[in-house]
């Protein structure tokens, strides 16, 4: 059954939802997508793996308009790991649309970052530091950005970020609808965000009410030194994901 939200989405986006694997919206998409539609500035903190991402994205690439060549929306997030993810989202739920959007990280060559913001995306995505390197640059115009949203939103408020997320937040229009969006919301983090907004909506989403179809499961290594072999058996299954580590030098071994 389909949510009752997405009757109020552009049609790409209805079928991209029916041609997607979600039989029932995630309960952070049925509070914060019509919310979002609304107009609403939203702050929302939900445990990983609920369906954040999609919550703002499909709201995001609603308030498209592909026929102007402009920036329409920046979404920010700490990690180039993390801005690469929602990328590839954006480009798998805006297919057919006509909707360009490209990342921005920080350490990739940022002439050809610039070389792609000349071709006039609609959706910019990427880490602070880049995205306000180049609009100091003025090679990202930020005068016509209406919806910017902080993933991984208490990180972009702390200390390493919070004044270059302020500087980028100052950058576009008065009226910008801004969305913040985390696992965790620290009370602190949660006032800096109000301070930035207009009478935002705060939603919190409890584990028991984060329905998640992801299975998490958790192998136990007695000698650290089996990590390695577990994770050669993980890849030959051809699982996709990623790899934390703690130790810089450890992570440099390559997995084959």
């Amino acid at each position: 059954m389909e949510p009752t939200f997405i009757h109020h989405l552009q049609p790409f986006l209805q079928q991209a939802w029916k041609n997607s694997t979600f039989e029932h919206p995630a309960s952070v998409q049925e509070k914060v997508i019509p919310a979002v539609l609304d107009g609403r500035d939203v702050i929302a903190a939900a445990p990983t793996g609920s369906g954040k991402t999609l919550a703002y994205l499909l709201p995001v690439l609603d308030r498209m308009d592909p026929g102007k060549q402009t920036v329409q929306a920046v979404i920010l997030a700490p990690s180039k790991e993390l801005v690469m993810q929602i990328q590839e989202e954006a480009g798998k739920w805006s297919q057919g649309s006509g909707i360009r959007s490209i990342p921005l990280i920080g350490g990739a060559n940022v002439k050809r970052q610039i070389e792609k913001l000349k071709k006039h995306p609609h959706l910019v995505i990427g880490t602070p530091g880049r995205i306000l390197e180049l609009i100091h640059q003025k090679k990202l115009k930020m005068h016509e950005v209406k919806m910017m949203v902080l993933d991984e939103g208490d990180q972009l408020l702390g200390k390493e970020y919070s004044r270059t997320v302020g500087q980028i937040v100052k950058s576009a229009m008065r009226d910008c609808q801004l969305l913040l969006f985390s696992a965790t919301l620290p009370d602190a983090a949660a006032h800096k965000a109000m301070e930035q907004m207009k009478e935002p909506l705060l939603i919190r989403i409890a584990k028991e009410e984060a329905r998640s179809p992801v299975e998490h499961i958790y192998i136990v290594s007695s000698d650290p030194r089996d990590k390695i072999e577990q994770l050669r058996k993980i890849a030959r299954m051809g699982v996709r994901g990623l790899v934390f580590f703690n130790n810089s030098s450890f992570g440099v071994k390559k997995v084959t």
